[in-house]
């Protein structure tokens, strides 16, 4: 007969996945807290990025104000602008539905929630911003916004709570540019055109008017909303007829050059006074106008200037330019060149092109001009008032 099998009762099995499984739904729920409240702090980091790249690209619009041609002393209307511009866009931007508030930072730490100062060459993120100097070479701000205890408040967190960690500390930090130091024009259909006007004045006239040893005075203003009028803005104006600011240039030579072919027409100048330099202009230099490592370049002089390019210059009165630099010139009308050492950016204020050759002018004064196909280079190079669009650096 065979024996049967004895019956063995295992009663411990049971109670052993009772306390895996209780471990189990401990180790779920401290990964399921730490992935909601991970996920909340991602979600606020992400919107502390936002408001400050925001708030900085604000601050450093402002830093480029008009008034700074003025001789504005120290940067301190700038300054101001561009603080209450960093606090109504960090308001614009909240985190976690709280608008942060950014410290005023009046001493200007660089450890501060708003800083203001100068990047030579904004490419080398080694470079630290200065807060040193001129404040009127300021082209950068910096924007952190905290949620710490002492600024904001801390994020809390959801579920670690339950595990000791009531809270999370978090800061973000970006920087907004611009840059003059432009060294030449190339035009891509990213870009579009570039706001050259085939005009050459000689850079020592356009010192002096920046020195104010030279000008025709102040005799017009310009708004933003009316345009320009008669009155006066405290910016220096000059006429940059005849002679591009030189009184013994070579006879036939008004200080109009050639960007694109050598032997530009009328209509050619219109076009380019009114829409800017093409890519098929550039293309005759290779594609770009630069100063390169020389620091110049050369274009060929046209003679005179036609009455028939009034109604151009008229057309874009008020607007911003950027004129040619030049120090020499050589030959005479058409075979003149001109060597090209810098850029500076203008407005048309007034054009008379008829009458006597002492009552004819092309009123200029300086203005900022933003262009996109600027090109530029460490420093402040050898334009004026010339630059690309704002831009985040850090």
């Amino acid at each position: 007969m065979l024996n049967a099998k004895p019956n063995i009762r295992i009663t411990g099995r049971r109670g052993n996945v009772i306390v895996i499984s209780a471990i189990m739904m401990t180790v779920l729920l401290g990964m399921t807290a730490m992935a909601v409240d991970m996920g909340n702090l991602y979600h606020a980091r992400t919107q502390m990025q936002a408001c400050a790249d925001s708030a900085a690209l604000a601050g450093a619009w402002e830093l480029m104000d008009e008034d700074r041609l003025a001789g504005s002393p120290n940067m301190g209307d700038e300054i101001v602008n561009a603080r209450n511009q960093v606090s109504a866009f960090a308001a614009l931007n909240p985190v976690l539905n709280a608008a942060p508030a950014i410290d005023p930072n009046l001493a200007n730490s660089l450890t501060g929630e708003f800083v203001v100062g100068y990047l030579n060459d904004p490419t080398d993120q080694s470079e630290a911003l200065s807060t040193s100097g001129d404040p009127a070479q300021y082209n950068s701000v910096m924007v952190r916004v905290r949620r710490t205890a002492g600024s904001n408040g801390v994020i809390p967190t959801i579920f670690a709570n339950i595990f000791g960690n009531s809270a999370s500390e978090l800061e973000a930090t970006a920087t907004a540019t611009f840059k003059d130091g432009v060294t030449g024009f190339r035009a891509t259909p990213e870009t579009g055109n570039a706001g050259l006007m085939p005009f050459a004045l000689h850079v020592d006239s356009w010192n002096d008017l920046l020195a104010g040893a030279v000008s025709t005075g102040d005799n017009y203003e310009y708004d933003e909303s009316s345009g320009v009028s008669s009155g006066s803005d405290n910016i220096l104006e000059l006429n940059l007829y005849p002679g591009a600011g030189v009184s013994q240039l070579p006879p036939g030579n008004f200080g109009t050059v050639d960007i694109g072919s050598s032997n530009n027409s009328t209509a050619v100048l219109s076009r380019q006074i009114r829409y800017g330099v093409t890519e098929a202009d550039l293309a005759f230099h290779g594609g770009e106008l630069s100063l390169g490592s020389s620091g110049s370049f050369q274009l060929n002089g046209d003679t005179g200037l036609s009455a028939a390019i009034k109604s151009d210059l008229e057309a874009i009165i008020g607007e911003p330019r950027t004129i040619l630099l030049f120090n020499t010139v050589t030959g005479n009308g058409n075979n003149s060149m001109y060597t090209i050492v810098g850029f500076a950016g203008i407005r048309v204020l007034n054009v008379k092109l008829t009458g006597s050759m002492s009552s004819k002018e092309v009123i200029i004064q300086p203005a900022y001009v933003v262009d996109d196909s600027a090109m530029t280079g460490p420093g402040s190079g050898s334009s004026y008032f010339v630059m690309k669009p704002v831009f985040l650096s850090r």
